[in-house]
């Protein structure tokens, strides 16, 4: 009879469960005590299952009639979105695999490179073809030098006679990070994970460990190195192996850098919706003092600019090529901050080598970077902001819808100071 009644409450709560979805609820709440929501759950239905801490809400459980009922009944500045799952790397995967060198009017794979791999001109004379055309990483990464095309092309290596960034804390909400690279170790100082998959900040796609070497790859004569190659990277891992995160994960991440003293933050990552969670989110680490860097979006000249990107408290970063043209696959929108390099990108890869990359994602930590190192000699959130934007570099023949102020420059705004 006990076995009879246990299974019978198994199935009533799995009944009551069965149409359960996950809706992110929050209140405008600017005077009173923060709400209880056990008490709320109560009175409403549903089930808590995580509170947040620098907004004034909760992820609940809720069935569709509940969640029917909590919106027709919503009091003046209660929000009430679905925890929707979504692929946060928008055309990642396509633009490294089909991105079109310039002037070879050739699409050409991706593959990762070693930091041992012969110069383009022991490539011919060892049975190479002299003429097939040379990837732009070949031409700019300085063998010896670490310097990939971008760290050039932002100033970066002139601003460290001045600062390389130490000891500044930067966020990267993204896949995670491979802390054992060779590249990345020494400057990585700690990690959370807020995937469905929970297993660690080590990184599982290669997207988040790729963006880590742009901003502080160290300066060990091995590789690559970052713009700012003294500044600390934490794995603020939000995003699973395949690139798709929950809208709750990537609160929690923006919460987390909060509570832990994040300097800035980087997010190579974007969603065409807008949520109001997400924004308050972004509120509440702009007034933290957190620089929060974003990429513009990889949808073209046609296409809209990705969230987080558009939100005013944000920098939002398109992308250039080689040629400081606007890069063919990038966002344009009057919320672009600056460009800055995203065509063919050179950085750590998970799997403790470096490869190629192209997108705003790689465009945006350029950025994150300069943040990084002007923050080291004492500039306040604020005037980074302002001086990232009166030290670009204006292009000829853009629009600021396409770069903004113009093309980020770590020298110019290091030695503004």
């Amino acid at each position: 009879m006990k076995k009879i009644l246990i299974s019978l409450s198994f199935l009533f709560f799995f009944a009551i469960h069965a149409d359960a979805k996950r809706y992110i609820v929050t209140v405008q709440n600017d005077t009173r005590a923060p709400i209880n929501w056990d008490v709320f759950v109560t009175r409403s239905g549903g089930e808590v299952v995580k509170t947040f801490n620098f907004i004034d809400g909760a992820l609940l459980d809720l069935s569709e009639d509940q969640a029917e009922r909590l919106i027709s009944r919503r009091a003046p500045g209660m929000t009430i979105e679905e925890d929707k799952r979504e692929y946060w790397l928008e055309d990642d995967s396509i633009l490294n695999s089909l991105y079109k060198h310039a002037g070879t009017g050739k699409s050409s794979a991706v593959k990762p490179v070693s930091a041992k791999a012969v110069s383009p001109a022991a490539a011919v004379r060892d049975g190479g073809s002299a003429a097939a055309p040379v990837p732009p990483l070949w031409e700019d990464w300085q063998f010896g030098k670490e310097y990939p095309w971008g760290i050039s092309r932002v100033n970066a290596q002139n601003a460290w006679s001045v600062t390389e960034g130490a000891g500044v804390k930067v966020a990267v909400i993204d896949t995670g990070i491979n802390y054992d690279h060779e590249d990345l170790k020494d400057n990585y100082a700690g990690g959370v994970d807020f995937t469905y998959e929970m297993t660690g900040p080590m990184d599982g796609h290669g997207h988040g460990t790729h963006v880590a070497g742009i901003i502080a790859a160290a300066r060990n004569d091995k590789g690559v190195v970052g713009v700012a190659p003294k500044a600390k990277i934490y794995s603020v891992r939000v995003l699973a192996s395949n690139g798709s995160g929950d809208r709750s994960s990537v609160i929690e991440g923006i919460e987390w850098a909060i509570k832990n003293g994040m300097q800035v933050i980087n997010m190579s990552l974007g969603s065409p919706e807008k949520t109001e969670a997400q924004e308050k989110a972004i509120k509440a680490a702009y007034k933290a003092g957190i620089i929060i860097v974003c990429s513009a979006g990889n949808r073209g000249p046609n296409g809209v600019m990705s969230y987080p990107g558009r939100y005013p408290e944000t920098i939002a970063v398109a992308a250039s090529d080689k040629r400081d043209k606007v890069a063919y696959f990038s966002s344009r929108g009057k919320e672009v901050d600056v460009i800055a390099p995203g065509a063919s990108i050179i950085s750590t890869t998970m799997d403790g080598e470096y490869g190629n990359k192209s997108g705003t994602s790689m465009a945006s930590p350029h950025v994150a970077g300069i943040a990084a190192l002007a923050l080291s000699m004492g500039y306040s959130a604020d005037s980074v902001r302002i001086a990232l934007k009166s030290t670009a570099i204006p292009l000829p023949n853009l629009t600021p819808e396409e770069q903004g102020r113009g093309l980020a420059n770590a020298a110019w705004l290091v030695k503004s100071k």
